[in-house]
């Protein structure tokens, strides 16, 4: 039987070690991040699911690569949705803006309340999210253990709360004076002393 080179090891390590640090990432992601052919990502990620050092799930068009005994089927759900942009921002954005109309998630993502409900749909499914109607209006609330989701977010997301701590303070500067402009209108002390001296 053939030995396999140390080149081989190698990237064989550098997959697992991308897994490790990047659970819920699927295969062209890995292939572009690593900047390995399709073939030996391919091949490599067999060898390691028989040999159980990850495991697979599959989540909508795309199959995610997990660290073997590392996280929860419920943790698994959570990852598949972080792994995408709209839904983590809209499962964020929820963590912070408990019982949200479709409105209010549609104003934030800047997208139409028709795509804000495909999303919603796939988010509910998840079990992640649940729904609840109040008149005319559906309101929407993180289903579950919350500060478990932001720990995920903190480990292996941490940009987006970054980003999103910058959109919000962006969207309230929209609505609110700046007060960079107010200290600039405001009289000095010194100055008021000045006048009064006249």
């Amino acid at each position: 039987m053939e030995e396999p080179s140390a080149g081989s090891l190698e990237t064989k390590d550098r997959i697992l070690q991308y897994i490790q640090s990047h659970p819920g990432s699927h295969l062209r992601q890995i292939r572009r991040d690593l900047n390995i052919s399709m073939g030996v990502v391919q091949y490599h990620l067999y060898a390691l699911e028989k040999e159980r050092k990850i495991l697979s799930r599959r989540s909508s068009l795309y199959k995610r690569f997990y660290p073997t005994l590392t996280f929860s089927e419920h943790q698994q759900e959570v990852l598949d949705v972080l792994s995408q942009e709209t839904e983590r921002d809209l499962l964020i954005y929820l963590l912070h803006n408990p019982n949200a109309t479709q409105k209010e998630l549609s104003e934030y993502a800047q997208i139409s309340p028709g795509t804000i409900n495909w999303h919603m749909k796939r988010l509910i499914s998840s079990t992640l999210i649940r729904a609840r109607r109040e008149g005319q209006f559906v309101r929407y609330k993180v289903n579950g253990e919350t500060e478990e989701i932001l720990k995920l977010v903190r480990g292996y997301h941490p940009s987006t709360l970054v980003s999103w701590a910058d959109r919000f303070a962006n969207a309230i500067n929209e609505v609110s004076p700046d007060m960079s402009t107010k200290r600039k209108e405001k009289p000095r002390i010194e100055d008021s002393k000045e006048e009064d001296k006249k």
